[in-house]
């Protein structure tokens, strides 16, 4: 059954206002008979599309509205030349987009000291052991400190979580105390379980000295009667994926009014996954003012049109090359035929435990990614046979498998993680050495996030890829984005739906192309022979490869078959 927004639903919406129609355009003056401009501020009033049952008011009664502090770096920052900010983020690699006529963004600042942050985030921010911002941090939470929309896109590791959550606490610290019936002050929403947890630890690690700060984890597969406590319990922060939240709205466990930040984290993924209609619903029954910030690792023109509806003349702020490989981890590409590929990841894996043994150091943090649930599962057990300690990730298992599984991965108490593309975005461990891409991906935008999960933070890392013949256009591709970082060249793919069904089809010609090379044959005098469609079954060709030890045919170059569906994980 297809997504029904709230107001549309019948039963359970039924204080949400059904007559309301929240699907008219926004840059109307007025929605509902109070509603609000987005350019103009409020209108005659607040639209409250998820306000708290029972009342207009809340808690008490009287409006609240929220609080946006003027906001100053260090006096050692204002300081600066305009050719001085320009070197600094030369230095940073960071590239800033301001709307023509539109205010100047504040200045990169390369040390937390000079952000004028509060005393309880710096204490945390001391706690967490942060010497120095990253790029995307020192230049984003400035720009998010001084009010502005913003619309970031950074490459994996780059550390955009605590870019945003940084200044989403302090932010949510200046508003006035919540009341009972009370929503939260920020909203973050991201595409994945595994991403919202790593979400909230940071929001919580950023906010340990603030007493009475309480965040609430709002996401498939687990007890909905606990998040409705915590909800109705009160809360400043919730991160959530996008259905389950639409899920606690619909029900009354919370509620918009109070909501003035509001954080779109993998907003490309999201898309991908088909969350548009529950991101939309909820950014159009915001109340204003309020902040919107959307980060992306990539950002295919899907996302470009919903930065456009719904952020306030946003600064973009850009680090990296975006969907292209990293350039500190080093790939190597392995042909195998299909058969071999079990055997030679547990060769590899054993050979790395053994090594590390006899230097005495842990084996390398490793995470496998193969196309499906049931082989993952298989792998991981075979690992675990072989004495290399490992867990399986995929959507197949429960929220509580999963967080095992994490848990022992992050803590070393298994070395090995295999997973599914579930682990693909989001997944931010820290020491991360080696990706195995046991199974390519289909395309080469999820190889760049694969890859992504080691060579973190400015670390190094390494990834190791089997293929076989089926996989050659995405190979020819990976091997095309290496030669260009080899000659020091900006290297991006297009990336969105538009891009992937474009990649499909080149896919397809290039399958097809193959095919037709695999229709001649060339004899052993040199002499190239066309064969007749209805006879290439009987083609053997001297270039064949041959038979595996097992006595089966290795897979030729007329072998176009990407392989079953891929599962579903979301």
């Amino acid at each position: 059954m297809g997504y029904v927004p709230p107001h549309l639903r019948g039963g359970g919406g039924d204080d949400h206002g059904g007559g309301d129609d929240r699907r008219d355009d926004r840059a109307s003056a007025g929605r509902g008979g109070g509603g609000w401009d987005r350019d103009g501020g409020r209108g005659g009033g607040r639209n409250d599309g998820y306000a708290p049952r029972g009342s207009s008011g809340r808690g008490g009664g009287g409006s609240c509205e929220p609080v946006f502090e003027p906001w100053r770096p260090s006096a050692r920052v204002e300081a600066l030349t305009e050719e001085q900010k320009v070197e600094i983020r030369d230095r940073l690699g960071v590239i800033v987009e301001v709307i023509e006529g539109e205010e100047e963004a504040p200045s990169a600042i390369e040390s937390f000291e000079d952000m004028s942050l509060c005393l309880d985030v710096m204490a945390d921010i001391k706690f967490r052991e942060y010497d120095k911002p990253s790029p995307i941090q020192a230049q984003a939470i400035p720009v998010i400190l001084s009010g502005r929309d913003v619309l970031g896109c950074a490459e994996t590791g780059s550390g955009k979580t605590a870019a945003f959550s940084i200044p989403m606490v302090q932010h949510a610290l200046n508003q006035a105390p919540l009341r009972q019936g009370d929503g939260p002050f920020a909203i973050v929403m991201a595409p994945t379980r595994e991403l919202a947890q790593q979400i909230e630890v940071e929001a919580k690690t950023f906010s340990r000295s603030s007493k009475g700060f309480r965040t609430a984890i709002i996401v498939g597969g687990t007890n909905m009667h606990e998040q409705r406590s915590a909800l109705r319990g009160g809360v400043q922060v919730i991160v959530a994926t996008p259905g389950r939240l639409i899920d606690h709205l619909q029900q009354g466990n919370t509620n918009l009014s109070r909501v003035s930040f509001v954080v779109l984290d993998e907003a490309d993924r999201m898309l991908d996954m088909g969350f548009e209609p529950q991101i939309r619903e909820v950014l159009m029954n915001l109340p204003n003012p309020h902040q919107t910030l959307l980060f992306s690792a990539t950002m295919p023109s899907e996302v470009e049109v919903l930065a456009s509806e719904y952020l306030k003349k946003p600064v973009k702020v850009k680090v990296g090359t975006t969907s292209a490989p990293t350039a500190n981890v080093s790939q190597h590409l392995e042909k195998v035929v299909d058969a071999e590929k079990v055997n030679r990841l547990v060769e590899m894996l054993i050979g790395e435990k053994i090594e590390a043994a006899k230097l005495g150091t842990d084996m390398p943090m490793t995470v496998v990614f193969v196309e499906r649930k049931n082989r993952a599962d298989e792998i991981s057990e075979l690992l675990n046979a072989e004495g290399v300690p490992s867990a399986a990730l995929h959507g197949g298992r429960s929220q509580g498998e999963r967080e095992a599984a994490l848990h022992d991965y992050k803590t070393g108490r298994c070395s090995v993680l295999v997973a599914t593309d579930v682990a693909a975005r989001g997944l931010d461990v820290k020491g991360v050495a080696h990706v195995v891409n046991m199974d390519l991906p289909r395309s080469f935008e999820d190889y760049v996030h694969r890859i992504g999960r080691t060579g973190r933070a400015g670390m190094s890392g390494r990834s190791t890829s089997y293929y076989t013949d089926r996989d050659s256009f995405i190979v020819a591709q990976i091997k095309r984005a290496l030669l260009e970082l080899e000659s020091g060249n900006a290297f991006a793919f297009a990336t969105g739906r538009e891009a992937r069904a474009k990649e499909r089809e080149e896919a397809k010609a290039w399958r097809e192309g193959k095919q037709h090379e695999a229709a001649t044959i060339e004899t052993d005098s040199g002499v190239t022979i066309a064969v007749d469609d209805k006879f290439k079954h009987m083609m053997v060709s001297a270039t064949a490869a041959p038979a595996t030890a097992s006595g089966a045919p290795a897979a030729g170059n007329a072998d176009a078959a990407f392989g079953s569906d891929s599962d579903d994980d979301w």
